[in-house]
């Protein structure tokens, strides 16, 4: 699939409708505390880290029907989850921080796997930290990444399915700021 750039125009009959795929994404994609899209963005949070570390590994764009989220340089598949204390549905109180660690089926395009694992080496759990609404979502100063091999996970909690922040710290996760995430995900032991 060829990536777009956002100044691609829809057309009726031919025409030029003056409305532009970046259109379709200001109005689609820009609430970004919103869950879905705030795992997409964490995703690609940790794509650019990568790009700006490592500047000649192959473009990729997202798909959502791969056993993993993205893949390193070195070839190492990765898991990237995503949570914050603020969420775009309320107002009235800060999130529980919980991240979804089930073994999963993956899909090759024709079949799903007939045993339910975590399809990664490591996992990529990123956390936006910011506890008011005046703070910018796009600031990478308010995000923080918690890197851990998924066999600490396999070893110690197989069959969990989510892990709260607190536990996931008990596991000594490598924590990161965005500027070191690249470096930290291909050095970490696995």
């Amino acid at each position: 699939m060829e990536q777009l750039t956002g100044d691609e125009v829809f057309t009726h009959h031919g025409h030029d409708t003056g409305t532009t795929v970046k259109d379709f994404w200001a109005w689609a994609f820009s609430d970004l505390l919103n869950n879905t899209q705030r795992g997409g963005m964490a995703e690609f949070l940790v794509y650019t880290a990568l790009r700006s570390e490592y500047p000649n590994i192959p473009a990729q764009i997202r798909s959502d029907w791969l056993p993993f989220d993205l893949t390193s340089p070195s070839g190492r598949r990765i898991e990237v989850k995503s949570a914050a204390y603020l969420q775009s549905w309320t107002t009235d109180f800060l999130s529980q921080i919980q991240y979804d660690i089930a073994p999963k089926l993956a899909w090759d395009g024709k079949n799903y796997a007939s045993e339910a694992k975590r399809n990664c080496d490591l996992f990529v759990f990123c956390l936006y930290t910011a506890l008011t609404r005046d703070k910018s979502i796009l600031d990478l100063n308010l995000w923080e990444f918690y890197i851990l091999p998924t066999s600490v996970l396999d070893i110690k909690i197989p069959k969990q399915k989510t892990i709260a922040l607190s536990s996931l710290l008990k596991l000594e996760p490598v924590k990161t700021d965005y500027a070191g995430l690249a470096a930290m995900i291909e050095s970490i032991k696995l």
